[in-house]
């Protein structure tokens, strides 16, 4: 038997609560529970910074920082949702530009006017009626090439035009940027979007190669003081406990018990998604032991701390479980 194979029904589970995917809490209200403080995430703090950037009606930027499965674009996800729920109005509507890794360039103007492009495109989906000056410069900036760019000013001069567009229209949007490429980028976006009310989250990966924007300790202190940093890592053995406990949501009690997942997981470090795959695995491997039909069988789903080691050491020695570090 495969291990997807495994029979959920039995244990009051659709599927395995440990899948990893990014969490989307602008599309789906279940999510928003499911992104905990771990691995650097403050939520409290993150909250506080949409909420005054909405009351002063101010734009509201983050900086996040992460290798890849360290939860970055789940939290950025989470960061437009706290602004949608932030400017909290009746039949408020809130739109994303989201630019994806395959979106970006090291083009940072091109990049730019992607965004203000796709704003446009927005107004139109939500039937948002373009003033004729603000269409007109829409018109002349998708005629504009990197060889012939519009000033910086300009640009903001669209963006605000575009702010208050959408307001009177009772809409808010966001903008996230996945794998910035380039600082360049950066700095562009915070002076174009600097006097106008919305959310922007670049994303940028904690590695040092060409294709990735390389912050320096001079570039971090220059963006705190527009906006928020948040850097993710690893999680300790105690927020792996956590997150198998928090995110099981089948018949109690839950097969992983914090000490003996705690000691067989002690010497490793795990980002959050590695940690999700990990515990998916362990569990669609314990299922596919059982071949009884009664539900909830307690005594056997329950995973030993010896058990989880050897799988563990297994996984480890041979990669035999999918590619946890993939």
């Amino acid at each position: 038997m495969h291990p997807a194979d495994a029979r959920y029904e039995l244990y009051g589970l659709e599927e395995n609560p440990y899948a990893v995917r990014p969490l989307d809490a602008v599309a789906c209200d279940s999510d928003r529970e499911l992104l905990l403080e771990l691995a650097g995430i403050r939520l409290r703090a993150i909250e506080e910074a949409v909420r005054r950037a909405v009351a002063r009606r101010r734009p509201a930027f983050f900086l996040i920082t992460g290798v890849g499965k360290s939860g970055r674009t789940s939290l950025a996800n989470h960061v437009m949702r706290l602004y949608r729920d932030a400017c909290d109005r009746p039949d408020y509507t809130f739109v994303t530009h989201e630019a994806e890794p395959e979106d970006m360039t090291h083009d940072a103007y091109a990049q730019m006017c992607s965004t203000l492009l796709d704003l446009r495109n927005k107004m139109n989906e939500c039937a948002i009626r373009i003033p004729d000056e603000l269409r007109a410069r829409f018109t002349e900036l998708s005629r504009r090439s990197s060889t012939d760019p519009m000033n910086e000013y300009d640009l903001q001069e669209i963006a605000g035009f575009a702010g208050a567009t959408f307001a009177a229209a009772n809409v808010g949007f966001g903008i996230r940027y996945e794998s910035v490429p380039t600082k360049k980028l950066i700095w562009l976006a915070t002076k174009v979007f600097e006097s106008t009310s919305t959310v922007v989250v670049f994303i940028v990966d904690a590695y040092d190669h060409a294709n990735t924007a390389q912050l320096t300790m001079a570039d971090r202190e220059r963006f705190a003081t527009r906006g928020q940093i948040v850097d993710l890592g690893t999680l300790t053995p105690e927020q792996i406990a956590e997150l198998a406990r928090r995110r099981w949501n089948g018949r109690p009690p839950p097969p992983f018990h914090d000490e003996g997942l705690r000691d067989a997981l002690s010497g490793r470090t795990y980002t959050v998604g590695q940690a999700m795959r990990r515990l998916e695995l362990l569990l669609e491997f314990r299922l596919r032991e059982y071949e009884k039909d009664d539900p909830w069988p307690t005594a056997d789903l329950h995973m030993p701390e010896n058990w989880l080691r050897l799988r563990i050491w297994q996984g480890d020695r041979w990669n035999g479980l999918g590619g946890i570090h993939g």
